[in-house]
């Protein structure tokens, strides 16, 4: 198949946002999620059947909001263990293409030109939850290849020799080796857990602090972004929050700290799981070239804390990507830029081919 003059797309599919970045040169980020409005009221104010990005948040009220990969359902477990039933999963497939129709349709490409995109998924998704993205994107790309999310963090940092990633999303922590060579399934680790815990723990202990204080979902998951640590820290970390309407000051600096400090320990003790299985002169190689990637990579003091911990280990170096907003999608579009023809999986609705096996 030809890509000669196609429009190259990279994507990291992410449990609460994805970043997309073309060779075009667009690039945005927006949630994962679709809103439909609620009733027919909603639909008159709104003017239109969906709703998608910042438009989400601001209308949350009047919209029906799907998060197809919720915790991580569907893109790394299957419908039924996720407890999703038939209906459900119907519903996320078609959210998961409609984000996915909507991102590339930002992308302004000239009309008849194919479209060719990478897409970043899990390091342990399975063959069920690749077929599922498969699926979900047919017709939208005319070919697609589906490749670890860390791979791409590497693959745009250029780092794939000697290194570990460590890709904290909001449904799921990937870490994965790399050694001049696409990782196989077994040298990677995927962790059921990532941002949204940490809001779930935050709110939690937020209310049992506080429970006079009224804070939703979205304000716990912003309060997160702009405070979040893992550090110690002599600095408190204020914010306002409504006591039955009026505006009042809360330190939050305790609950935020134990609930960010969640996913430390299953992160650490991975890591030194996985780096202990290889061979010993590649040990050190790996702890001092470890990357860390995603939206939880910016929590304060996390590679410091990573540090720390493997002192006994003969010490590390904890490395944050750049742009953790753009770091998958920008390595993914570098990647489907320089994929070769073997590399992509020829998907049915183009030209009316059959799919092949990815």
């Amino acid at each position: 198949m030809s890509a000669s003059n196609a429009v190259f797309v990279g994507m990291d599919l992410g449990t609460f946002k994805t970043s997309v970045a073309s060779s075009t040169g667009y690039r945005d980020v927006m949630q994962t999620a679709v809103g439909w409005p609620k009733d027919h009221v909603a639909r008159t104010l709104l003017g239109r059947d969906l709703v998608f990005g910042k438009d989400i948040v601001e209308h949350r009220l009047a919209l029906d909001v799907v998060r197809p990969f919720e915790k991580g359902a569907l893109k790394y477990v299957d419908g039924k263990a996720a407890g999703l039933d038939d209906k459900t999963v119907k519903k996320h497939a078609d959210a998961t293409r409609l984000v996915v129709e909507y991102a590339v349709k930002m992308v302004h490409r000239e009309p008849g030109r194919p479209v060719f995109g990478v897409i970043g998924v899990p390091s342990r998704a399975n063959t069920l939850n690749k077929k599922f993205i498969l699926d979900a994107v047919d017709g939208i790309f005319e070919s697609v290849a589906i490749v670890s999310e860390p791979f791409t963090i590497a693959y745009g940092m250029n780092r794939l020799t000697d290194a570990l990633v460590i890709d904290i999303g909001a449904g799921t922590i990937d870490i994965c080796p790399l050694f001049g060579t696409y990782p196989s399934e077994k040298d990677q680790v995927t962790l059921s857990m990532g941002g949204d815990l940490v809001d779930e723990e935050f709110e939690k202990k937020l209310k049992a602090k506080y429970p006079q204080a009224q804070v939703s979902r979205n304000m716990v998951r912003e309060i997160k972004e702009k405070f979040g640590f893992v550090n110690d820290v002599s600095e408190q970390a204020v914010v306002q929050l409504p006591v039955n309407g009026k505006p009042t000051n809360f330190d939050i600096t305790e609950p935020l700290k134990a609930a960010c400090n969640t996913i430390v320990t299953p992160i650490v003790n991975a890591v030194r799981e996985m780096i202990g299985q290889f061979d010993p002169e590649f040990q050190s190689r790996l702890r001092q070239n470890i990357i860390l990637g995603g939206g939880g990579s910016q929590l304060k003091g996390l590679d410091r804390v990573i540090e720390s911990s493997l002192k006994d280990y003969g010490g590390a170096k904890v490395t944050r990507v750049g742009d953790a907003s753009y770091a998958g999608a920008v390595g993914a579009l570098k990647l489907a830029m320089n994929m070769p023809s073997e590399g992509w999986t020829q998907l049915k609705g183009a030209k009316g081919r059959k799919a092949v096996a990815a």
